[in-house]
């Protein structure tokens, strides 16, 4: 073969190795049927089998669409498999529809409770390996069956991920609810500092509702922190609002202040002492009082300072509840004590990384409470 030929050749092995570069998988988008939300369940008739329910989206009727105002029926179809492993459920399923199911754009993976109970490796093992599998989708715990949450039928949304997704990321963006993509879930879930939490999701008879935080030891779940619990972690935690605060007017029930506030900053300290860790949070709020349920002068500097001092009271005593039950019920630290720990402080860490650290840890948290704004009234 003289050199011309050779060389020609090569120019169109590489002329074909460029043409073929990111098109080995490549199929028609008319050729496929999106996946938007995944549920995760055990098999109600074989607690062996895992089941796979999926929610995909039907275009030709959801109103609105291109080519008219869309059709009648369900806008979207959920459908079912059972198996062995998620690989085979998941085949199984594809054995039902007649085109290729795309995870592409799945938006939602739902666990169901019991699932979440027993243990998510093989779940997340299955999800982590698939390259379809976005890290920025929610992944989220379901009370009851998962399966359940992707058949309700939200009246605000045609099709429910939708829903779900308008819901999260509204209450992630207002500071409201935790903000726990799959990409986070996975980096706590292989931390020896850290515990891993999920968002919790209940379906009831007037619809879906976030309803807190499911928190993880290593991956099973170990309980629920409720509404009010999960607003004290969004301060203390994740910096965040948590959104507006209504307590008793000096404990008193029927007299009830609602404020609404920014979390300004959060100052930690840590130090050891006789081998446990000491931990201080100090929380720095500035709020404006929104609404009293009674009537009272306001306006006085010896009444503003009097009700910053009875919000700082509030927020301290939910503060030391939510340290209770992470503490003492779950031992879980889903608050990244050991994370600060190992990052700003090596020499405690050292020490402290191969004990209890956590449940055994003195946590202290407090409020410092500045009120802006206390309003006008009409007289």
């Amino acid at each position: 073969m003289s050199g011309a030929a050779r060389w020609l050749r090569l120019l169109l092995l590489i002329s074909f190795a460029l043409a073929l570069a990111g098109c080995w998988d490549q199929r028609e988008i008319e050729e496929r049927t999106s996946v938007v939300a995944i549920g995760v369940d055990r098999d109600e008739t074989d607690p062996k089998l895992l089941s796979i329910s999926v929610q995909i989206p039907i275009p030709i009727k959801i109103a609105g669409s291109s080519g008219g105002g869309g059709g009648s029926g369900d806008p979207v179809r959920v459908m079912r498999a059972s198996g062995r492993t998620m690989i085979e459920a998941f085949n199984n399923l594809q054995r039902r529809v007649n085109q290729q199911l795309f995870y592409g754009h799945t938006r939602v993976i739902a666990i169901g409770e019991e699932m979440a109970k027993n243990g998510l490796d093989e779940v997340m093992d299955a999800f982590r390996r698939d390259p379809q599998i976005r890290r920025l989708l929610w992944p989220i715990v379901v009370k009851g069956k998962a399966v359940e949450l992707l058949q309700t039928k939200p009246e605000l949304e045609q099709i429910p991920t939708v829903f779900l997704m308008s819901l999260i990321e509204n209450g992630a963006e207002t500071g409201r609810i935790p903000d726990v993509n799959l990409g986070k879930f996975y980096i706590n879930l292989s931390s020896n500092s850290e515990h891993p939490f999920l968002n919790y999701m209940e379906v009831g008879p007037t619809g879906v509702r976030w309803a807190g935080i499911a928190v993880f030891k290593e991956d099973k779940m170990l309980g629920t922190l409720d509404d009010q619990q999960t607003w004290s972690f969004m301060r203390i935690a994740e910096r965040q609002n948590g959104g507006p605060i209504v307590f008793p007017h000096k404990g008193n029930e029927d007299e009830l202040l609602s404020f609404t506030t920014d979390t300004t900053r959060v100052d930690e300290t840590y130090r050891l002492e006789n081998g446990r860790v000491q931990a201080k949070f100090t929380v720095y709020v500035e709020g404006d009082l929104i609404a009293k349920s009674f009537d009272t002068d306001f306006s006085g500097p010896s009444q503003i300072a009097e009700l910053e001092r009875g919000a700082e009271r509030y927020l301290e005593e939910e503060a030391r509840k939510l340290m209770d039950t992470l503490q003492n019920e779950y031992d879980a630290d889903i608050l990244g004590v050991g994370s600060k720990l190992r990052a700003y402080h090596p020499r405690i860490w050292r020490e402290v990384r191969d004990a209890d650290y956590f449940a055994e840890a003195d946590i202290k948290v407090n409020y410092r409470v500045k009120l802006r704004r206390t309003g006008m009234e009409m007289e």
